[in-house]
């Protein structure tokens, strides 16, 4: 038995920590299975698997140690690749507002960048792999820990609950009784869909930002809402992003070349259209929902685009630079 298969043994043998196991019982235990080597250098791979798996532990007991493994993590097995998407993935969610959230899965997080680690322990991988963005965004609310716990549970066990919440503007908390619906996780925040007690078949979702609450706990009555519930459903984007039309609406585009190269690596909508005229100027057109994240994203371009079509659109973003020259002039 090499080094390689007395590892994977020792991983499968190790306890959780409730049976956590004494070395020389661990020894004896792989001895069984066929291994051929001394004590001394068992404990060296030991200590080397601890060094490597960030969920082996070990802890001194008056004379010995006694070792054990979150098993939850010990069964999983990542190629380097797979790893590497997980860092990624958990350091973009970071940052982006889910910075307690991936906190507490730190043993999942540590064990992928242990296999990274070990794939080339030369390389110090936090200077290769990074989340980034070219725009600015903001800094994410503080969320009170107990509140999430809480409203994932109310979730997941279909509990209403009543909650201590800051409208904005408003100086003092009040308390509300309001049905959980759902979990969106939106720029730099998070949002929980919900309705309030009294709700009404037709009556518009509410979508708040989880760091305005100050507490939660859930209840025993039951707060009517919705039969069903989609949390990408038409009614729940009315509140969650601002959404102004019922379906999608034709958008056409003159748009710079820059922006032109930039829709043809990344398009914008799944039925985009890029052409340009005999003057060679660009167009663009496609189908979007109207929605407060539009506008944004057109005023965002500058002169990059003009807005030809809907006309109340393009009412609006030239009303809308209008304000934004004459504020310069002043």
């Amino acid at each position: 038995m090499n080094l390689r298969q007395r590892g994977e043994s020792l991983l499968k043998i190790l306890p959780p920590k409730a049976q956590a196991l004494e070395t020389t019982t661990l020894y004896e235990r792989l001895c069984e299975q066929g291994a051929k080597v001394s004590l001394r250098t068992f404990q060296r791979n030991l200590e080397r698997l601890a060094q490597d798996y960030p969920h082996i532990h070990c802890e001194r007991v008056g004379n010995s140690y006694r070792w054990w493994a979150d098993k939850s993590i010990s069964r999983w097995t990542l190629l380097p690749t797979d790893a590497m998407n997980l860092v990624m993935l958990m350091d973009h969610a970071t940052r982006f507002g889910m910075r307690a959230q991936v906190e507490k899965l730190a043993p999942l997080y540590d064990y992928a960048q242990s296999i990274l680690k070990n794939a080339r322990p030369t390389v110090d991988w936090s200077k290769k792999v990074i989340s980034t963005t070219r725009f600015i965004t903001l800094q994410p609310g503080r969320i009170e820990p107990d509140v999430l716990i809480e409203l994932q549970k109310a979730l997941l066990d279909d509990y209403s609950v009543e909650a201590s919440y800051l409208k904005r503007g408003a100086r003092d908390a009040r308390t509300y009784r309001l049905k959980p619906l759902g979990l969106s996780y939106q720029d730099s925040n998070l949002y929980l869909s919900c309705v309030f007690e009294g709700y009404r078949s037709g009556d518009p979702i509410r979508a708040l930002p989880l760091h305005r609450f100050a507490s939660v706990k859930t209840i025993r009555e039951e707060i009517p809402g919705p039969l069903s519930f989609d949390i990408e459903s038409l009614q729940a984007k009315r509140s969650l992003i601002d959404l102004k039309s019922k379906e999608p609406v034709f958008l056409k585009l003159r748009i710079s070349l820059e922006l032109h190269e930039r829709l043809k690596e990344n398009p914008l909508t799944t039925d985009q259209r890029l052409w340009q005229d005999e003057t060679e100027c660009r167009y663009w057109s496609g189908s979007l929902y109207l929605s407060q994240g539009l506008s944004l994203w057109l005023l965002s371009q500058g002169d990059g685009l003009e807005v030809l079509e809907p006309e109340d659109l393009r009412r609006e973003m030239a009303l809308t630079a209008e304000r934004m020259a004459a504020l310069y002039r002043a």
